[in-house]
């Protein structure tokens, strides 16, 4: 009966020693899903117009710089590609624009509205400072613009997230 229990703790040891380097691997990377964000420094004019997105996200709870952080890189995301579509003009209109911003948080299944109240109604209004609130196709000043509010809202949810 010892010999028995000897040898199934014996394999119990074998088992986990050979999955430690997986394991090891799970926790760290649970640990480190704070994502790196790259952001593009604004003008101090734009500062100015998100200076509220910002100091409404300062005041939430600590957890939400993971949360911060993904919505950043989102932002810069939509950003790039709002500048790349140049030719293929999938994002056609202002109110294509609109909607992106709409569904940012639901893409990454990030829900802050319940920390935060009226988060996504400051962040629709300042894009519709900058782009207006009627649906027009994209010409090349609209999508600058367009491409600057993302960029502005990246940099803003980075500095939300400190």
């Amino acid at each position: 009966m010892n010999n028995k229990i000897i040898l199934g703790i014996g394999a119990l040891l074998i088992v986990f020693s050979l999955s430690k380097p997986y394991i090891d691997k799970a926790i760290e990377n649970n640990n480190n899903n704070v994502p790196n964000v790259v952001v593009v420094e604004i003008s101090d004019e734009q500062k100015e117009n998100v200076k509220n997105i910002v100091e409404l996200l300062q005041t939430g709870p600590s957890e939400r710089t993971a949360s911060c952080l993904m919505l950043s890189g989102l932002y810069r995301e939509m950003a790039t590609l709002i500048s790349l579509d140049q030719e293929d003009k999938i994002i056609g209109t202002t109110g294509d624009i609109r909607q992106a911003n709409s569904l940012s948080g639901k893409i990454l299944k990030v829900d802050l509205e319940g920390d935060y109240e009226n988060l996504g109604g400051l962040c629709s209004d300042y894009v519709k400072s900058q782009i207006g609130d009627k649906e027009v196709p994209l010409d090349d000043e609209l999508r600058s613009k367009a491409a600057e509010a993302f960029e502005a809202l990246s940099w803003a949810f980075n500095e939300g997230a400190r």
